[in-house]
């Protein structure tokens, strides 16, 4: 019974892991889009967009994936209109979630 519910919390442990990962790979992208006037344009953002694109499809909620493909499709389309709308319900929906995960309260 103990090697089981051990099993279990090592498996919770990493799930957390993994969560927090595709979350957090987020966070330079929208750092990068905070402190460039043209972050499409920075050589660094689209590898930055990919590595959190992939994470999300991974390990991300489908209200978080569905977030992030709208965003991309903005971007892709040059939207910025739709791009803005996008982020602004994907960056505390991601906020919120990583604050969660980690169990820390507001």
């Amino acid at each position: 019974m103990t090697g089981y519910l051990n099993r279990l919390q090592d498996i919770s442990q990493k799930r957390l892991e993994y969560r927090l990962e595709a979350l957090k790979s987020f966070l330079p992208v929208w750092f990068s889009i905070q402190k460039n006037e043209a972050p499409f344009t920075q050589p660094d953002f689209l590898p930055k967009l990919e590595t959190a694109r992939s994470n999300f499809q991974l390990y991300g909620y489908q209200d978080e994936i569905d977030l992030m493909e709208r965003f991309i499709g903005a971007v892709e389309q040059e939207d910025l209109e739709q791009a803005n709308a996008a982020l602004a319900k994907l960056v505390p929906l991601v906020r919120q979630r990583i604050r969660k995960q980690i169990r820390l309260n507001d």
